[in-house]
């Protein structure tokens, strides 16, 4: 197993704090917990003010992050691996969490599990899994609480479930869920649970010989919720 994690401090007037990944192997448990704002997390070919994004490779690895304050990153471009477990925890204003498992479809993303929790205002999420090769047994647990949040999810996958509450106003939730199973039974559930003002929410299922189930407990008012199922008959947009 190869881990390279490098802290960079800044000197200046209004420190921040970067560190930098890049790790290869099996079993790895990493857990990094960064206080403050303006702080990044990425790959070990950023320098001093310009992130990259973190690779981390190996199966069986479990990463635990915690930035806590605002306008922190925390920038990765490839988990690759199987038996992923993720705690991901983000408490403050417009910060960005990007996370993406092999988009590419050239390595394996099975039987992972990943739990976020964010906290704030103005945050900005983007998860892409798989967009081109579906993982297995797939299982996301997250919780959005606070106003004008922005999720941006795509996910390709087959046995998944996904559990989602959003407590706040003006939260923007794009979702897009397909795969490719063998037969019916080797559907996805999504479950949103909406409480708040003026959110929008766009839920595109589109797996092709498996069942999308989705459910929605909403108490939200002056909100828009699009949701379009499609196995394969006509083009519809919201």
């Amino acid at each position: 197993m190869r881990i390279f994690i490098a802290l960079f401090l800044s000197i200046s007037l209004y420190a921040d704090n970067e560190i930098y990944i890049d790790q290869t192997g099996d079993n790895a448990a990493i857990d990094i917990e960064q206080l403050g704002s303006t702080n990044l997390i990425g790959g070990d070919d950023a320098v001093a003010g310009t992130m990259t994004a973190a690779i981390l490779n190996g199966t069986n690895m479990t990463l635990d992050i915690n930035q806590i304050g605002s306008s922190n990153k925390f920038l990765t471009d490839g988990i690759l691996g199987d038996t992923f477990t993720g705690f991901f925890e983000f408490d403050g204003d417009s910060n960005e969490f990007e996370f993406s498992m092999d988009t590419t479809g050239l390595n394996t993303a099975d039987s992972n599990d990943i739990n976020i929790d964010i906290t704030g205002s103005f945050n900005m999420t983007d998860i892409d899994i798989a967009e081109v090769s579906g993982a297995s047994y797939l299982d996301i647990d997250w919780i959005i609480d606070g106003d004008s949040n922005d999720a941006e999810v795509d996910i390709d996958a087959d046995y998944a479930t996904m559990y989602m509450d959003i407590f706040g106003d003006s939260n923007d939730l794009t979702f897009i869920q397909s795969g490719y199973g063998a037969s019916s039974s080797d559907g996805k559930y999504f479950y949103l649970d909406l409480d708040g003002s003026n959110n929008t929410a766009v839920i595109k299922q589109q797996s092709t010989l498996a069942a999308d189930w989705l459910k929605i407990e909403s108490n939200a008012s002056n909100s828009n919720i699009c949701v379009i199922q499609n196995d394969g008959g006509s083009t519809t947009s919201c």
